[in-house]
C-alpha cells in the first residue's frame, strides 16, 4: 500500500530502538511523510545522534535512501495544557530552551505547520502512573472501564 503524500505522526520515537522508530520505517518505505515527536528531555540527545550520521544505517531503507523527517515537535504528553505543567518542569535545564510541548500545543502546531495529517502513532513508553491494562486506564492512570472491581 502505498501511502505516497501522505503525513504521519509518530510520538514516542527517542532513539532507533523502538516501535515508533520501526513504524516511522515503515511508513517512509511506502512514501509517507513522517513527523516525530519526541520527550522533552531526550530531544538535543536525539538529535545530536541524528546530526551525527549514528542512525544512519538504521535510516537506510530498501532504495539505500536514508529515512528522513519534516519536523521534529519536542513533546511531553504527560500535560494536555501549558496551565498542567508544573513550574519545576519549566525550569528544568531540559525544558527551558523548549516553548509548546504539551499535547495542545503540539496539535496546534502541526496543525499551524502542515494543516491537517492522515496519521497518528502513539508509541508512547508508559508511564509509572499505569497500573492497568491500557484499555482499562485513563489519561490520568486511573481505572476507567466501569465494570472493573
Amino acid at each position: 500500500m502505498s501511502f505516497k503524500g501522505k503525513r504521519a505522526f509518530i510520538a514516542g520515537i527517542g532513539d532507533d530502538q523502538g516501535y515508533g522508530w520501526a513504524i516511522a520505517k515503515a511508513l517512509a518505505e511506502e512514501g509517507c511523510d513522517i513527523l516525530i515527536g519526541t520527550w522533552v528531555p531526550v530531544v538535543k540527545v536525539f538529535t545530536t545522534l541524528w546530526q551525527l550520521g549514528k542512525f544512519d544505517e538504521s535510516r537506510r531503507l530498501s532504495n539505500n535512501l536514508l529515512m528522513n523527517y519534516l519536523k521534529l515537535y519536542p513533546l511531553d504528553a504527560s500535560f494536555e495544557t501549558p496551565d498542567e505543567v508544573p513550574e519545576k518542569i519549566k525550569d528544568n535545564k531540559r525544558y527551558k530552551q523548549y516553548n509548546g510541548y504539551t499535547i495542545s500545543e503540539v496539535a496546534a502546531q502541526i496543525e499551524r505547520d502542515y494543516g491537517k495529517i492522515d496519521m497518528i502513532v502513539h508509541s508512547l513508553a508508559n508511564g509509572p502512573e499505569v497500573k492497568h491494562p491500557l484499555l482499562e486506564t485513563s489519561r490520568g492512570g486511573q481505572v476507567s472501564w466501569p465494570y472493573y472491581e
